[in-house]
């Protein structure tokens, strides 16, 4: 019984501490969106690395009018068009989910990773809180 008493007032404890943290909480309300990306190419062919900032709503949402960024860092194997992308790069600037195209063509064939290095903003009514995330993109190319 005292056991189960601790073990629940840790617990509260946790759910408390988490619930006056802003950052704790505005690192779990998004996710990352790659799997539009190209996946497979063939040396030549032209592909995209698509990245998708997914807020978890009602509650969270992407500041519109706060910094964005976004650089695509590629192999030699995968030009990119342009690595470094803004907010007026998204393809909706408007959009609720805001979607980054990053467009290349491949070089080289062979396993490639291509990242996504994001700083946003994500926010609430209570708190907004900067946003700095790598995400990997693999790119299997023939």
């Amino acid at each position: 019984m005292t056991r189960a008493l601790a073990l629940a007032a840790a617990l509260l404890a946790t759910s408390a501490l988490a619930a006056e943290d802003p950052a704790a909480a505005a690192a779990q309300a998004y996710t990352f969106d790659t799997s539009p990306s190209t996946t497979t190419a063939k040396v030549g062919e032209p592909g995209k690395l698509v990245l998708v900032i997914k807020p978890k709503a009602p509650t969270w949402h992407v500041h519109p009018q706060a910094p964005l960024k976004i650089h695509f860092e590629a192999p030699p194997a995968l030009k990119l068009d342009k690595s470094d992308l803004g907010r007026k790069d998204a393809v909706d600037p408007k959009a609720e989910e805001p979607r980054f195209e990053a467009p290349f063509v491949a070089s080289a064939s062979g396993a490639q990773q291509a990242k996504a290095a994001v700083d946003f903003f994500i926010c609430s009514d209570a708190a907004c809180v900067k946003q700095s995330r790598t995400v990997a993109i693999a790119v299997d190319v023939k």
